[in-house]
């Protein structure tokens, strides 16, 4: 895995001269980059900067605040050029670059003080490549070890099916599947209940009405990536926020050669088309215990005779309480697609989490009437930027006893009629 990284960073370098013209942007986060992972000179960065062609102004500001951070003489040198050849441009819209040197005096000069603006904080720079071996390492650690940290389960699957037959961005609901989900010792299974409120019975593969459907262990899902046969190439992306904590998020591809990820498409029943492709994405991981939270997929290099052009699929995994004991579970999944002109999203969530035996028997609301359980916040599910003040504390990825006592859970789903025995 060492290998595969340092060939990211040579390929990096290769790819950088061959693709010279950047923004302003682009150019602060490569040289941030390069200065993070010290793996090459301050000649070197400044060789490559001369030969790159920006597209908009080049400002003494970002020249100063790329000082700051720890850019070299040589590499400033070559800023000054840049800045000259640019002068005539249009400036960037936003300003990429923040420095101590540099942030404007903003507290009030007159009268009786009343409020102080305080500066953007800056972004957290990349871990070194010790750093990220490391948190690799826990990473796969935590992936090849999670199914067996996982209880026996039943949960409540729901799933918000959208599409656009003009595959644009105007999504109209086709309806809402809920579904009853068993783990049993390594085991997923579905069993539909619910089909836009009418009582069912039947499987994910019998409900009908177009769209997309996704069935698949989402335990094994995080375990594909990081087992050898994969042969996964990783490499870092960027520090994330999500829901409250600090993540560590790196890239990963794996060619179709290697790949589980499987497509299928029918247009009617019996003419089923499936193929397996490579695919890409990312992985959001706790830095200090590899506890991974988020991953998402996409599907690439589909043949252009496939009806399916384009697939992505993002999991989200979060605490949830099982008969007093907390573990990271599945809690949503979004999947995106498109074939023709038709393009599709769902919105999966599980819900109402059980302990799998006997004490799972639980009395059941089958009123067809009963509207769809309402969708998860976004604070659960959006991302947000990383910076100095976001909390960076241990989170346990082995069960722990739940919290006894009065007062809300802030991990507690909410309740949701639960499926037909």
């Amino acid at each position: 895995m060492r290998f595969r990284l340092s060939l990211l960073a040579v390929c990096f370098a290769a790819a950088l001269q061959a693709q010279m013209q950047m923004n302003v942007q682009q150019l602060a986060d490569f040289i941030r980059s390069e200065l993070a992972l010290h793996q090459h000179t301050d000649k070197q960065i400044a060789a490559y900067v001369k030969k790159i062609e920006l597209t908009e102004k080049l400002t003494d500001k970002t020249i100063t605040d790329l000082q700051a951070q720890g850019a070299g003489a040589k590499t400033i040198e070559a800023l000054d050029e840049l800045r000259d050849r640019t002068a005539n441009m249009k400036r960037p819209q936003h300003d990429s670059t923040y420095s101590p040197a540099t942030v404007p005096d903003n507290t009030l000069s007159s009268g009786a003080p009343t409020m102080t603006l305080s500066a953007k904080a800056p972004p957290i720079p990349p871990p070194d490549s010790i750093r990220q071996h490391q948190i690799l390492d826990l990473m796969r650690q935590y992936a090849m070890s999670y199914e067996q940290s996982l209880p026996n389960y039943i949960c409540v699957r729901v799933d918000r099916r959208y599409v656009d037959p003009n595959a644009g961005d105007h999504y109209m609901s086709i309806g809402t599947i809920l579904a009853k989900v068993s783990y049993n010792e390594g085991e997923e299974k579905y069993k539909v209940y619910s089909v836009n409120g009418k009582i069912v019975d039947t499987d994910m593969g019998g409900v009908g009405g177009g769209g997309a459907r996704s069935t698949g262990e989402f335990a094994g899902m995080m375990r594909s990536i990081f087992e050898p046969k994969s042969e996964a190439e990783f490499g870092w992306d960027h520090w994330a926020t999500l829901r409250g904590r600090r993540m560590a998020v790196f890239n990963y591809f794996i060619d179709s050669g290697r790949s589980s990820y499987s497509i299928t498409y029918a247009d009617s029943p019996g003419d089923e088309q499936r193929i397996i492709t490579a695919y890409k994405g990312l992985v959001y991981a706790d830095p200090n215990t590899g506890e991974i939270d988020r991953i998402k997929f996409i599907a690439v290099n589909i043949p252009r005779s496939f009806p399916v052009q384009e697939t992505t699929e993002i999991l989200d995994y979060d605490l949830v309480d099982i008969s007093g004991q907390q573990y990271v579970c599945p809690l949503r999944a979004l999947l995106l697609g498109r074939a023709g002109r038709q393009a599709w999203k769902n919105e999966i969530e599980f819900r109402n989490y059980r302990k799998f035996g006997t004490e799972s028997t639980i009395t059941y609301d089958t009123n067809p009437n009963a509207p769809p359980p309402a969708p998860l916040d976004s604070s659960k599910t959006e991302e947000q930027p990383a910076n100095g003040s976001t909390p960076d504390k241990p989170v346990p990825s082995k069960p722990v006893p739940a919290k006894s006592g009065g007062g809300s859970n802030p991990w507690e789903l909410p309740t949701l009629p639960p499926p037909p025995q």
